[in-house]
Formats: C-alpha cells, sequence, structure tokens
C-alpha cells in the first residue's frame, strides 16, 4: 500500500492474485546443459539486446560483502585506507570461500561474460558486479541504494540501458533505488528529505557511511525533480529476495522474481511452509522445503548496527521508522507462520529446484540461484518472459 511521503513496504495481510506467480519444475537439461555457458546463452543474449539491455549488473545479498558485520567502516574515520584495504582483503577471502554458493563471484561474472559476448563487439552486453557491505539491516540496505542511485544515474545520462540481478537483500537493496527514483520524480521531497535526514545522526564527513556519497546524491535527486525528469526503465530481477520493502507502479512491467519454492498446499502454492515442530525444523535448515531465508528475513529480522557506533544505531532505528512504519515486532511470527512467497508487485517465478538438483538444498536452499550451473535457466527464462510481456 502507497502512502504519501512513506515508502511502500510488503503488505503481509495480503493474497497475490494468480496472475503474478507460476509454479515451474525444471528439467534435468534445464541445469546440466549450463556447462556450455556461452552457446546455452546465445538467445537470451538475443533477446536482451533486442530490448535494448547494454549492461548486466550483479549484485550479491547479506553477509558476503564487503563489511557484513560493520567492523572495518568504522575505521573509515581515523584509517581510511586501512579500512578500503580490509573490506577488499575480507571480499577477496568470502569469495574464496563461498565461490558461487549464495554470491556472485568472479567465476560466475566471467561465465555470464562469456554468453552475453557477440562475434560482432557493438552486439555485445557488459556484465559487472556491484558490491556493498552486506550488513543485515536498514542503514547498510540504504548505503547500498545510495550508491546504486548514482550508477543508475549515471546510466540514465548516459541513455543507456540496464538489468539488474539481485541475490536475497539485494533485491531490497532495488527496491529502495527505485523508490528514491519514483520519490524524485513524482516531486515528493519530503520523502526525499525524510530519507536524506539519515546522514544527520553523523558529524563527520567521513565514517560509518559516505555522507559525501549520500549529500551528492541528494542534490542530483534535487535537480532531476525540478526538471520533472523521469528515468530509464530498468529490468529488475530479484533471486531469493524476503518480503520486506515494496516497489514503485514504475517497475511494474519490468519486475521479476525467483524463490526456491516446495509446494506444500495445492490451494495455495505461493506459501512456503514455516516451522512448527522438531522435524519441520530439521527439514527447513536442510532446505528440504525451499529456501528457508527467504522465508525467515522478513521485516523483524534485522541484525543492530556495530555496537560501538551510536550514530549508526540512532540513523538505523529512523530509517526503521521511514521504511517500516506499519510494522509492529508483536505481529513478526503471525507473519512469519503465513510463509509468504510471492511479492505483490512483479512476476514471481516459483521454482522447485531440488527436484533435480539435490544440491539446490544447500544453505538452507538459499545458495542455488547464484550457482552458475543455472545461470543459462534463469537467463532463458528471464528474456523468454520479457519477450511474451512486450
Amino acid at each position: 500500500m502507497e502512502i504519501k511521503n512513506q515508502f511502500v513496504h510488503h503488505d503481509y495481510a495480503s493474497k497475490p492474485s494468480a496472475e503474478f506467480y507460476e509454479l515451474l519444475t525444471p528439467e534435468l537439461a534445464d541445469f546440466s546443459n549450463a556447462v556450455d555457458t556461452a552457446e546455452s546463452l546465445s538467445a537470451a543474449r538475443q533477446q536482451f539486446s533486442i530490448s535494448g539491455i547494454e549492461r548486466i549488473i550483479l549484485v550479491h545479498g547479506t553477509m558476503v560483502g564487503t563489511d557484513s558485520l560493520g567492523w572495518y567502516s568504522h575505521w573509515e574515520r581515523g584509517v581510511p585506507w586501512l579500512s578500503r584495504k580490509l573490506k577488499l582483503g575480507y571480499k577477496q577471502l568470502v569469495d574464496t570461500l563461498s565461490g558461487d554458493r549464495g554470491n556472485y563471484d568472479e567465476r560466475f561474472a566471467l561465465a555470464f561474460q562469456k554468453g552475453m559476448s557477440a562475434p560482432d563487439p557493438s552486439e555485445s552486453i557488459s556484465v559487472a558486479r556491484l558490491d556493498w557491505t552486506g550488513e543485515n539491516h536498514h542503514l547498510g540496505r540504504a548505503d547500498a541504494a545510495v550508491k546504486l542511485c548514482h550508477l543508475l544515474l549515471d546510466s540514465h545520462e548516459a541513455d543507456e540501458r540496464l538489468m539488474l540481478w539481485g541475490h536475497s537483500h539485494a533485491g531490497n537493496v532495488f527496491a529502495i533505488a527505485t523508490q528514491l527514483l519514483q520519490a524524485s520524480t513524482t516531486g515528493n521531497r519530503r520523502l526525499l528529505s525524510r530519507f536524506f535526514h539519515t546522514t544527520s545522526f553523523f558529524h563527520d564527513s567521513t565514517g560509518r557511511i559516505d555522507i559525501a556519497r549520500w549529500r551528492r546524491l541528494q542534490e542530483r535527486l534535487a535537480e532531476y525533480s525540478e526538471r520533472s525528469e523521469v528515468f530509464s526503465p530498468v529490468e529488475i530481477i530479484t533471486f531469493g529476495t524476503p518480503l520486506r520493502y515494496g516497489w514503485p507502479k514504475s517497475q511494474e512491467g519490468r519486475l521479476q522474481h525467483f524463490v526456491n519454492h516446495v509446494p506444500q498446499d495445492p490451494d495455495q502454492l505461493f506459501r512456503g511452509q514455516w516451522p512448527t515442530n522438531s522435524k519441520q525444523w530439521i527439514r527447513a535448515m536442510k532446505g528440504e522445503d525451499g529456501d528457508f531465508i527467504q522465508l525467515a528475513f522478513i521485516a523483524g529480522s534485522d541484525f543492530p548496527p556495530a555496537y560501538w557506533s551510536r550514530s549508526a544505531y540512532r540513523a538505523n532505528r529512523w530509517l526503521n521508522r521511514l521504511f517500516e512504519h506499519n510494522f509492529r515486532n508483536s505481529n513478526r511470527l503471525a507473519n512469519l507462520k503465513k510463509a509468504l512467497r510471492v511479492s505483490q508487485q512483479g512476476h514471481a517465478t516459483l521454482v522447485d529446484y531440488a527436484s533435480v538438483d539435490s544440491r539446490a538444498r544447500e544453505c538452507c536452499g538459499h545458495s542455488v540461484y547464484t550457482d552458475t550451473r543455472w545461470l543459462a535457466f534463469h537467463a532463458n527464462r528471464i528474456a523468454g518472459r520479457i519477450k511474451n510481456s512486450r
């Protein structure tokens, strides 16, 4: 539900219409053929090119970023070179340990780039990764959204069409960014002012967040708002994104979701299963009922910012009021038990990955989306839906 001067949030009380989702049981060939990535991605590349896509940005989710616990950002104020070095080293370690399990590592990006490369360089589509801290709270996602907004504005000014792929909470980063752009387009200065008030909790030009980057974005959006400029459409694809923030109406028709799902109730295919006994909890931890992380990390599941940063704690609390103004912690268990899989905006493809791939159960069923073996399957499904919806 959209409320003036407030960010849109998912309404856990509503049920999605059947037209917003589909249940899909893949075949063995859907992921086994992905070994020959370039050939299996050829059709998808051609459709993306026809749709005007020039660049694909891969954004990882929570806990696999540059500073997942907020330890190193605190050093940015006093020893910036050390902070940057620690973040780079941490991300390299994460990529080495996790690979493409719940993470867009370099191998995934290179395989994707190979598949998006055409004999004629002018017809190729570039693939790049965008890193953020990966912290599990509003402030971390908002800071990433500010970074993403600058990229989107740069692409808009260069008349470049983008497609965003986001795993887990990266999808919620996209939701914040698109709501900020929509607020600029509609001239909702009150909402923008409340969002950028976040910087007032920090007293230094550097530190927990990049305040200079936030203020530059505020100025850029104000300029766009004065010109009443409409931003270029962005194709957004989310994978295993927990239902948190909502999406602006401007994303209608350009928003797709993929969720690892094992049907439980034939009359309510959009629901997963929230465990209520020890046997079900064991199944959930093993990923036997689909993506448990996508069900669990809804509103009320955030970690607090690093305990030694009082400013970050206060800023995060301010954003909580802005993003989840209608949420009450007392309702969290009831919302979890609803086990909703489908967003109220966009089209969701519910995929029973484990029916052909036992590794889809790893990491509580949350890591399959970034598995390189499923890259061609995802790209071709996305391309097919874009083709049929235009």
